[in-house]
């Protein structure tokens, strides 16, 4: 029996973000990316941001033979587009279709596949960053989701 659900519930998490819609092949990274995607989504390090997964591993009850895992995923989404007036509006409205895909996808199985035997995930600490400065709107236009699925689990 595995001592961490962590490397399942990140597996779990990679799968079912490169089944999303409007995720091509080559934009959902597990760890670090590779390239530069547009969109892109990389799961368990945020880039430039702190990318720890810290685990908290509570024994219960003492005799109860139990021990419950805590820990939270980081991930982030990132979309852009072109310039023009709409621009910020396209990056952000694509950037929410994904976010708001995978938090129905993670709703649907809190159990990230029973990647947690006795617990729950759910997405939190959501953070939305926009272009905000004249060199970066020179690139066009820039949203970024920051966020963690924040994962309970009892052996």
């Amino acid at each position: 029996m595995a001592t961490s659900s962590i490397p399942a519930a990140i597996d779990y998490l990679v799968v079912t973000a490169r089944a999303l819609p409007g995720l091509p092949e080559g934009t959902v990274s597990d760890g670090f990316p590779v390239g530069v995607a547009d969109p892109a989504f990389a799961i368990g390090i945020v880039p430039y941001d702190d990318g720890d997964t810290p685990n908290d591993v509570v024994h219960a009850q003492l005799g109860a033979q139990m021990e419950r895992e805590y820990y939270d995923i980081p991930c982030e989404i990132a979309a852009s587009a072109g310039g023009g007036e709409e621009a910020a509006k396209t990056a952000r409205d694509q950037a929410f279709a994904i976010y708001d895909a995978f938090v129905t996808k993670i709703r649907a199985d809190r159990t990230l596949g029973d990647a947690l035997q006795s617990g729950a995930a759910l997405v939190t600490g959501m953070r939305m960053d926009q272009t905000a400065t004249p060199d970066e709107a020179g690139r066009g236009r820039v949203c970024s989701i920051k966020f963690v699925v924040r994962c309970e689990n009892r052996f």
